[in-house]
């Protein structure tokens, strides 16, 4: 059977092939002093946490992972006890202000005692214990992401009375403790604090646990995609009011933003109109210079879908064309929900792009050679992957998101919000002209 016959596409690794356990950890990274114990076999660690290490250049993030190493012996009489001597011990070192407590497909398949040990260890060591159960086959690290942070809220009181006007962001993706998060979350505060509402905590963003439970002195939770399906758990809040938000990429993209949470908050929408008129009167006239050079540039997309439909957006704006979106999720997505999602932002695109739900990594790099053939594809957004996969001379790639390992951020350049979106366009220019 030749390499490239469809047949085998189901068998190719996905565009980012991380599960439910990778998520998890790149949640328990994102709060300081939180260490992630995976209850696992000899042999069984968990070695794409590297890839994170690689990903962060600010926060070394291995020695946030123990593994307990469960021999043969132990996983047929149970493994309970070895769970809790390793974390008893491991307390002692670290001190940690959260243990959270994983478990992988071998452990769970003897996993007997295992709930027992970590209500044993909830009522016995002075720091919070969690467990997430994380078959490395399952999910993908959204997913695991998210769950890590309804634990989270699981352990927040939120009986306490949330301050009006005041904003939480719950599903910030933050992934490393660079200075492009840095520079994401100070522009959402900053734009909050101009439309007059109070920034709150978010989750994530890098703080720690006892910080984090501040949330609960919101009156608005803004819901970002990837905490979409929290919704329904915040609702049941008394006095909250809960939104959902597309991303704040992009102009038109950061305007809606800001009207969705302004309008739940009870603030004045003509007060905003102002502010916005300000921002883009500020940031349009330098756009242009960008955008002019940008124009019929036909840019690719390789992001999942809710950063694929905000920069799709945001591209439509700057009159580029986006001839290839490959969503990256593990699971498949409905194309049309990108489509649903475009349209919710106002995009009517002359030509609409080919997109691919759930290609592997090497189909959607096919789908685009193809039609590269038909018409070059200068730029691409993606990741790290298609940057390995298109060298000098295929396509300049941005880098953009998770994972990042060639583009770091040593001074602070957001991709959110209003100065985001001029900083997209300087990165779009110099893409376009290599000029890194």
């Amino acid at each position: 059977m030749q390499a490239n016959h469809p047949d085998l596409e189901k068998f190719r690794l996905r565009p980012v092939d991380h599960t439910d356990l990778f998520g998890i950890f790149m949640g328990v990274h994102a709060i300081t002093n939180t260490v992630m114990l995976l209850h696992t076999t000899v042999g069984c660690k968990f070695k794409t946490q590297m890839h994170l290490v690689d990903h962060d250049w600010f926060s070394e993030s291995h020695n946030q992972r123990l593994w307990t190493g469960v021999d043969d012996v132990r996983l047929i009489q149970g493994s309970g006890k070895r769970l809790l001597q390793f974390a008893t011990t491991w307390y002692e070192r670290r001190h940690p202000e959260l243990f959270v407590v994983t478990t992988n497909a071998a452990i769970e398949l003897s996993a007997f005692d295992v709930e027992a040990a970590v209500q044993e260890l909830q009522a016995t060591l002075p720091c919070p214990v969690i467990l997430l159960k994380a078959p490395g086959h399952e999910g993908s690290y959204q997913r695991g992401y998210r769950r890590f942070i309804e634990a989270i809220c699981e352990l927040v009181d939120w009986d306490v009375k949330p301050q009006e006007k005041r904003v939480s962001l719950v599903g910030y993706l933050f992934d490393r403790f660079e200075m492009d998060h840095a520079a994401n979350l100070s522009e959402l505060r900053r734009l909050l604090l101009a439309a007059g509402l109070e920034p709150g905590v978010n989750l994530l963003e890098g703080r720690k646990l006892g910080v984090l439970a501040n949330v609960a002195k919101s009156q608005i939770i803004g819901v970002l995609p990837v905490a979409k399906t929290m919704i329904s758990t915040f609702e049941k809040l008394p006095d909250r009011k809960v939104v959902s938000l597309d991303l704040p990429i992009g102009l038109n993209g950061t305007a809606q933003f800001l009207r969705t949470l302004v309008a739940a908050a009870g603030g004045n929408l003509d007060e905003l109109e102002t502010v916005i008129d300000r921002e883009m009167a500020r940031a349009v006239p330098l756009i242009a210079h960008g955008a002019r050079r940008l124009k019929g540039t036909r840019v690719a997309i390789f992001q999942d879908t809710p950063t694929a439909i905000a920069l799709a957006a945001f591209l439509w704006e700057l009159d580029c064309e986006v001839p290839l979106v490959a969503l990256s999720e593990t699971e498949p997505v409905d194309p049309q929900v990108f489509f649903d999602g475009i349209e919710r932002l106002g995009v009517k695109f002359a030509n609409q792009p080919v997109v691919l739900s759930n290609a592997s990594r090497d189909g959607g790099l096919a789908e685009y050679r193809r039609l590269v053939e038909e018409d070059p594809i200068p730029v691409v957004i993606g990741s790290s992957l298609q940057k390995a996969a298109l060298g000098a001379g295929q396509a300049a790639v941005i880098e953009l998101g998770y994972p990042s390992v060639y583009k770091h951020s040593l001074f602070p350049v957001p991709w959110l919000g209003f100065n985001g979106a001029l900083a997209l366009v300087q990165r779009l220019v110099d893409a376009l002209n290599y000029a890194f």
